[in-house]
């Protein structure tokens, strides 16, 4: 250590000794005072919905506050509104279209010939491992074929069914923390600093401020912990500070734990099991990449299911295949409930404080997260994966690939915003690769470019 920062964690610790502060909370605060700055911690979760949206309840979006307020299959992410983008006629690569084009929504090509899926791509970029999960409640008779593949890593991949085992890889391994450097451990020192009172806070503020330098990430953490006590003001306790040191109390795996997961009687269990688990582990930083595949392009499990949307027909047919207005209607419904339980499962856990931020602990995990809502044909009944008009009621209406974007992804995306390209998906899997640092020139030997118009 340089004799310098030596002398700034000595005066540090003192001048935090001299005001009351027990020795290890005072011996934190005097090694966060000479932290290196790091990277921000992002991630990247692919939620896969299948057959498209009926484009007519995806639209309108307004601006603003009122950004998603007119529709009806995204109202679940109002509350997230400022945190969302959406981009309009994305076609798919190579005029690919109808359930074939499942297998080249991540790949980019018809077979993936050429090419492993984004995700793993972006993964090894990263110096990660890709998870793959599924809530895929295949018929046990027909079995996982063609028409149900979406990942690619070297070879077709089926996801993980059962959210315990998916758990179970998600965090294996866990410990403490990763830390910034050795004895620092963030989170606990939120944890802790949450106890001082205001009057304790503003002194060890004044007392280190002629000792470090601006911004340092003692004052970024005592900031950060003024910021939380005050929005907790009148509103209960502030938002607690998850500790990994162990995997985390995960209810709604363990509420799984012992089901069939290819009964389809169990889907929305199984799929709010897996999002849950997801959450926890990018909150915990025990994975930075997942995929999560619903179903697959002609799944006709029946939306009955207990914690449904309450459509006891078929998903594929007659659900996304309807022409007719009340049956286009519980489409928008079904499609409507995916986008409930990623609000309610995986969006909540993640507007927290990112305890694996070093830089800046008021950002929160779902800052540092990007969120690519996919699937593989624009509209259902129309079967078609590209940017083109449909008609409904005798009236054109503009369909596209459907491309939903949620969360900061680590200061990389402009949100709050639609955007209207003319452009292969193939270029929104390279604008993932380059919100992840990930930057790709090509995909399966043809030339990407990311969309830079979602570029903060």
């Amino acid at each position: 250590m340089h004799r310098s920062q030596h002398r700034l964690m000595r005066r540090t610790f003192l001048a935090a000794m001299g005001l009351g502060i027990a020795a290890p909370l005072a011996a934190r605060m005097s090694r966060l005072a000479i932290a290196a700055p790091g990277d921000r911690p992002k991630r990247l979760f692919i939620l896969y919905i299948p057959h498209g949206m009926p484009p007519e309840h995806l639209e309108p979006y307004g601006e603003g506050d009122a950004f998603l307020q007119g529709s009806n299959v995204l109202s679940p992410l109002i509350p997230y509104s400022s945190r969302v983008a959406v981009v309009r006629g994305l076609s798919m690569n190579g005029g690919i279209s109808n359930h074939v084009a499942i297998r080249a929504t991540l790949t980019g090509f018809p077979e993936g010939e050429g090419s492993d899926s984004i995700d793993r791509l972006i993964a090894d970029g990263m110096g990660v491992t890709p998870h793959v999960l599924g809530a895929i409640p295949y018929d046990k008779g027909a079995g996982f074929y063609s028409d149900c593949y979406l990942v690619k890593h070297g070879s077709w991949v089926r996801p993980i069914e059962s959210p315990v085992d998916a758990a179970a890889q998600l965090f294996q391994g866990v410990g403490p923390a990763p830390m910034p450097m050795p004895g620092v451990d963030e989170n606990k020192f939120r944890a802790a600093t949450l106890g001082l009172t205001e009057g304790e806070l503003e002194a060890m503020q004044t007392a280190v401020s002629g000792l470090t330098r601006e911004e340092n990430k003692l004052a970024l953490h005592l900031d950060a912990v003024r910021n939380l006590k005050a929005k907790a003001s009148g509103e209960g306790p502030p938002p607690p500070m998850v500790s990994c040191d162990s995997k985390p109390a995960l209810p709604a795996v363990d509420a799984v734990a012992g089901l069939d997961p290819l009964n389809q009687s169990y889907f929305g269990k199984i799929l709010d099991a897996h999002l849950e688990a997801s959450a926890y582990a990018f909150l915990c930083g025990s994975a930075r990449v997942i995929t999560l595949q619903n179903m697959w392009v002609n799944a006709g499990l029946n939306f009955g299911f207990e914690g449904g949307p309450g459509i006891a027909k078929g998903h594929h047919d007659p659900v996304s295949h309807s022409w007719d207005a009340a049956g286009r209607a519980e489409f928008a419904q079904c499609q409507k409930w995916f986008f409930e339980r990623l609000a309610e499962k995986f969006l909540k856990v993640l507007d927290a404080p990112d305890p694996l931020d070093v830089d800046d602990p008021t950002r929160s995990v779902l800052d540092n997260t990007l969120v690519y809502v996919c699937s593989e044909v624009s509209d259902g009944a129309n079967h078609n994966s590209d940017h083109s008009d449909v008609w409904i009621d005798g009236q054109p209406v503009s369909s596209s690939l459907p491309a939903i974007l949620i969360g900061g992804g680590g200061g990389y995306l402009k949100t709050q915003q639609v955007v209207q390209v003319e452009r292969s998906h193939i270029d929104m899997l390279a604008t993932l690769a380059d919100a992840m640092d990930v930057p790709l020139g090509t995909i399966g030997g043809q030339s990407v470019s990311a969309i830079q118009e979602l570029k903060a």
